[in-house]
């Protein structure tokens, strides 16, 4: 009886784990959710231009930075995690295209 309590808790833990790591960790997710960023800071970004075209707004020049950062982000997370000759299509898809 002991044993088959250890042994299914055990595989409880590990698939949690496992999904744990699969859905917030694994450099898949991260990509995700950077993108999710970036779309999210674009959004307020044209908000802010919209609001002030003739004036030099320095919330547009922090949310571009913001942009910036997050593409290197998602451009080191492909670089080291996913090999280039496997992984193409997704490196190709996930890949941002600079804007500057």
């Amino acid at each position: 009886m002991d044993f088959i309590f250890l042994i299914s808790t055990s595989a409880i833990i590990s698939a949690t784990w496992l999904l744990t790591y699969v859905y917030f960790y694994s450099p898949k997710a991260r990509i995700e959710r950077l993108w999710k960023e970036i779309f999210r800071i674009t959004f307020r970004k044209k908000e802010q231009e919209k609001i002030s075209r003739d004036i030099c707004n320095p919330l547009v020049e922090e949310y571009e930075k913001m942009i910036r950062k997050r593409y290197k982000m998602i451009n080191s997370l492909l670089d080291y995690y996913f090999d280039p000759e496997e992984d193409q299509e997704y490196i190709e898809e996930n890949r941002p295209k600079s804007m500057w």
